[in-house]
């Protein structure tokens, strides 16, 4: 019984762990080396903007000729024309303007070209100072441009050169006129310094005009959501890469292993490389991020089409605009417009860090960017009481610290409880050795002999492994919470100078050498020696035992140092209550047989009494 108990929770652990390390080391399986240098949207005046190898051409002079097909009583295709004139790539461009709106948080630049935001700096990330990753830089299309989808499939930038209609210090509108037809309206705003509303938010409205005398159809339109890219260059960084969107039911995200394509595991699962996924679904937002910035666009006009775009990476630099990227764009549905008819799409485009609040306070589940799984209840519960602490104490190692304690002191009955039942069990180890050899040939006499010994000594056999099991969604809520934790970016504690990173102190021959993982092996390897061998365990499992902190360790190698924090104190704090148990003297306990026979003998000598007084 006991051997079996041992073996289900060394199972459970090991199944734990494994899901945790699967879900983080997603391992990219095909070529991400291979990936060629990708074009930025920086072109020369009189060139398209776009990147060839996106498959997106401008639609401007295409745009033209199909005013040419307006008549009256006729609803006008809108691209009919355009597609039938894509020999013109090099249509002329008016010269790029930009602008640029910021306030106490961010700095977006806004571009003529499509109308949207070209960039967005971060200025209080970094510690109260401006980001090195800048969101869309070198990106796939401008973030919140316009595309539509061709006959042969393919996406097309729609209609390059806005000019500036009008300007304050915290909005812009662009406008696009071709003369007679459609124009299209686009507006922009963002909270102002000091405002109360949520600095990370860009407020937009496209509106769609059709000035013509005719009715048009403008198709579906897809709005760009901006380019994710990995923070760095590791391919743990770019396993968080991923486009999500939310269908009123379930969040689902789509990583940037779909379309990297792999060899799966043993064949089961290969896929090929694929240059775009599309996804028909209700959107009520949708989503590209990386470790640890998102961009989420919302609207109350429900998207119904999502095109997923895989984003190369250059090989000739280290800065966080050269590495591999994701991108995507939502189809909305325009509808029919009647001659003089016009119609408004409003967004919500938040583009800031992963932070809980900020995004738990947008609404409509957005905090479900988050990816927090089947754990999201104990991460919620813990990053809450983390701010908590942190509220009082202005350090987020220290928070973590704290918090570990505050854990361990809620479970130390429990545990206590545990280690003192292990402590008996190791009393009981000659007599268990006993049987074994009593009854070595039938192993049926030796479970029975087995559980009358531990009910006379008050032994469980499953507490040793109890405690654990059921700290484990705990300790995997925190995995879930602390690994995109962006609170955590750029934070130092002791040695450590980024608790998101691994406290890599320096490389020996390109390995790195990570202090504090070593520290919390060396911290199980203590723990596990102090815990009382069990009499029912054979060799083999006390080699696995002996063997877990080492797998441990190799899991937690390279995760962000705030997980090894809190596992690390962990450790320390379960030697501190098992020492202090070791040290006290051990209880007294009658054996549970001879009690049940004295109250037996109690009973039969009370009636045997009785029955002589009749």
């Amino acid at each position: 019984m006991d051997k079996k108990n041992t073996i289900l929770g060394v199972v459970c652990i090991a199944a734990g762990i494994g899901f945790m390390f699967w879900q983080s080391q997603q391992i990219e399986q095909q070529r991400i080396e291979q990936l060629q240098q990708a074009e930025t949207l920086e072109a020369p005046a009189g060139e398209s903007t776009t990147p060839a190898d996106a498959k997106i051409e401008s639609a401007d002079a295409d745009w033209k000729s199909s005013q040419a097909k307006l008549s009256s009583g006729a609803v006008a295709d809108l691209f009919e024309e355009a597609e039938a004139a894509v020999a013109l790539p090099d249509a002329p461009v008016l010269e790029e303007q930009t602008v640029s709106l910021a306030n106490e948080f961010i700095e977006a630049v806004f571009t003529t070209r499509g109308g949207a935001i070209k960039t967005v700096d971060f200025l209080q990330t970094k510690r109260g100072e401006r980001d090195d990753y800048v969101f869309n830089q070198g990106g796939y299309l401008p973030a919140l441009s316009l595309s539509y989808q061709a006959s042969d499939e393919s996406m097309r930038e729609f209609a390059l050169d806005y000019r500036i209609e009008q300007q304050t210090s915290d909005s812009i509108t662009f406008v696009l006129d071709q003369g007679e037809g459609m124009v299209i309206r686009r507006s922009y705003r963002i909270a102002a310094t000091g405002s109360e509303a949520e600095p990370y938010v860009i407020e937009h409205s496209t509106v769609f005009e059709n000035k013509s005398g005719v009715a048009i159809n403008p198709r579906t339109i897809y709005f760009n959501l901006g380019t994710a890219r990995s923070i760095s260059a590791s391919k743990q960084s770019a396993n968080y890469l991923n486009v999500g969107h939310y269908n009123g039911e379930d969040a689902d995200f789509v990583p940037i292993t779909k379309l990297s394509g792999g060899n799966g595991v043993m064949g089961i699962g290969a896929s090929q490389p694929k240059d775009q996924l599309e996804i028909q679904d209700r959107i009520e937002w949708a989503s590209v991020k990386n470790q640890f910035f998102a961009s989420v666009l919302s609207s109350e006009t429900l998207g119904d089409d999502l095109y997923i775009y895989k984003v190369p990476a250059s090989a000739d630099s280290d800065a966080p605009s050269s590495h591999q990227g994701i991108s995507g764009s939502v189809g909305y549905e325009v509808g029919t417009l009647a001659a003089g008819e016009s119609k408004t799409m409003d967004f919500q485009f938040f583009i800031g860090p992963k932070e809980f609040k900020r995004l738990q306070a947008l609404g409509n589940e957005q905090d479900l960017v988050m990816q927090f799984g089947f754990f999201g209840f104990f991460s919620k519960l813990l990053l809450s009481f983390m701010y908590a602490i942190h509220s009082v104490i202005p350090s987020w190692g220290w928070s973590i610290v704290i918090m570990t304690i505050c854990i361990k002191t809620l479970f130390w009955p429990l545990t206590s409880k545990a280690s003192k039942s292990q402590k008996r069990m190791a009393k009981i180890q000659a007599p268990m050795a006993e049987l074994k050899e009593k009854y070595k040939d039938n192993p049926q006499k030796i479970q029975q002999e087995t559980l009358k010994l531990f009910k006379e000594h008050q032994v469980n056999p499953v507490a040793g492994c109890l405690p654990m099991i059921i700290q484990m969604p705990i300790f995997l809520g925190l995995f879930y919470m602390l690994r995109t934790a962006s609170e955590l970016r750029h934070e130092p504690f002791l040695w450590v100078a980024d608790l998101s990173l691994p406290d890599t102190q320096f490389e020996i021959g390109g390995f790195p050498i990570n202090i504090l993982p070593m520290i919390m092996g060396v911290t199980m390897y203590l723990q596990m020696s102090m815990m009382p061998v069990s009499p029912t365990a054979d060799p083999m499992q006390q080699k696995i035992f002996k063997f877990l902190p080492f797998v441990f360790l190799i899991f937690l190698y390279n995760f962000a140092s705030g997980l090894v924090v809190y596992w690390t104190v962990q450790n320390i704090l379960t030697i501190v209550q098992q020492k202090i148990i070791n040290s006290r003297p051990d209880e007294e306990l009658k054996p549970a047989a001879a009690t049940v026979a004295a109250k037996s003998s109690g009973k039969g000598g009370a009636a045997r009494t009785k029955s002589k007084r009749k």
